[in-house]
């Protein structure tokens, strides 16, 4: 009896021991489990918080843009009426200068940002041209790229990419890109970023805010220059087509969208579709807008609401021909426009696009290639036109006068408070306009 009684409370004692050992065990496992099925549920958002290993990721094409009025129909136009003086010409071109390119007019409404490219060389400056006055100020000099300069009204100084080719292997040149600005002295123009991802830097309209891409990061600065937190974004992982450009990367050029953190990413991929994406730089969300092809050219209304492009459907960019397409990102609206007059008769293109004040008039330029008639000294006949995306209407402006395009949509711009339009007639040319009511 009594070793029955000892046996029994050595059981007793070893299954005390057992559960006291067991227990915690059991809570482990059940814990690792538990963060086991937490990891497989995870989905990788839309927000582009990028692992760090983001190499490993498929590309995917990212969500469908969603506009907050969709459906709804187009608010009417106020009928407006415009007059447009002849063209005035303000600068005869020095005996170096090659063509030059329209960026943009400054708030004062007085003097307009341009780049002048230089005869026989692979250089090119950036000026403030004042085109009342005749005024040029050389705000600093580079070797050509087709990357534009922009005004920072906050620092009052020019922000502009810069190409520095660094040697070239077997005919394919290696180059660094970077990011400078200058305050009107070249000479003491200032490095801000170097090794940068993607060519393009983007000046937020009012000067508050400058971006750009690089190293899997969209990185900024505030108006005093000043770094800002960065953060993770990888383009990669958005180019689900496996774009290039010729034997580059894919190459993206930005716009920022006035009043908000967006910025419009778009590419052009030699003979293929491109990519037309809504980036918010805050928090890196990206969307697609569907365009009904891709952006050669891209310009923002300036509330922001209408984003016009000169579009692409054709793989055989430059010889296929383009329309003007305007998005309503209030309600997904899409209006196109060949512009030029159907019953002129050949290749249609559309150059340089011009924002009105007023939001919803555009100065286009529109281009016929009598094509494949037309010899090889043959020219585009470019002619001004006024847009009125809400009705649709297309008028000609100036029609006995020539103008100018050019492949990065820099030949014509409208100043801030409408009362003049600079164009290159073939050189600088200055419009003075009225509207009615005025």
């Amino acid at each position: 009896m009594n070793k029955l009684r000892k046996s029994k409370n050595i059981s007793e004692i070893l299954f005390v021991v057992g559960l006291i050992l067991i227990i915690p065990l059991f809570f482990a496992m059940k814990t690792a489990a538990n963060s086991q099925v937490a990891s497989n549920a995870t989905v990788l958002p839309t927000v582009v918080n990028a692992p760090e290993d983001s190499s490993a990721l498929k590309p995917k094409q990212p969500p469908a843009c969603t506009f907050p009025l969709a459906h709804t129909t187009t608010v009417e136009a106020v009928p407006e009426e415009y007059s447009f003086s002849e063209p005035q010409v303000v600068y005869t071109p020095a005996a170096n200068d090659a063509n030059v390119e329209i960026v943009e007019w400054l708030p004062d409404n007085q003097r307009v940002l341009v780049v002048q490219n230089i005869k026989g060389v692979n250089q090119q400056t950036i000026e403030l041209f004042n085109p009342e006055t005749g005024e040029r100020q050389v705000y600093a000099k580079r070797e050509w790229t087709e990357q534009h300069p922009s005004w920072n009204q906050e620092l009052r100084a020019v922000v502009y990419p810069v190409k520095h080719v660094l040697k070239i292997v077997n005919n394919i040149p290696e180059f660094t890109r970077q990011a400078w600005v200058s305050y009107g002295d070249p000479q003491s123009a200032q490095m801000m970023v170097d090794n940068l991802s993607q060519p393009y830097i983007v000046v937020k309209p009012g000067g508050k805010e400058i971006i750009y891409l690089k190293d899997k990061q969209i990185s900024k600065r505030n108006g005093s220059l000043k770094e800002l937190p960065s953060k993770l974004f990888d383009l990669d992982q958005w180019n689900y087509r496996k774009l290039k450009s010729g034997i580059f990367p894919l190459m993206y050029q930005m716009a920022w969208r006035p009043g908000t953190s967006q910025v419009f990413l778009y590419s052009f991929a030699d003979v293929n579709p491109g990519y037309t994406f809504l980036l918010d730089v805050d928090t890196g969300e990206i969307c697609e807008l569907d365009l009904g092809g891709w952006a050669v050219v891209a310009r923002w209304s300036p509330n922001g609401r209408y984003l016009a492009i000169d579009r692409s459907q054709a793989p055989d960019r430059p010889v296929g021909s383009t329309v003007l397409a305007v998005l309503d990102t209030a309600t997904g609206n899409l209006f196109t426009s060949e512009v030029v007059p159907q019953e002129l008769g050949g290749r249609h293109t559309i150059g340089s696009i011009a924002w009105a004040p007023d939001n919803h008039h555009l100065l286009v330029l529109g281009s016929v290639l009598p094509f494949p008639q037309c010899g090889p000294d043959c020219r585009d006949d470019t002619r001004l036109y006024l847009v009125d995306v809400i009705s649709g209407q297309v008028d000609s402006v100036l029609p006995e006068y020539q103008f100018i395009p050019n492949t990065a949509g820099t030949s014509l711009a409208w100043s801030p408070d409408g009362s003049k339009v600079m164009a290159l007639c073939p050189v600088r040319c200055l419009i003075s306009v009225q509207r009615s009511g005025q």
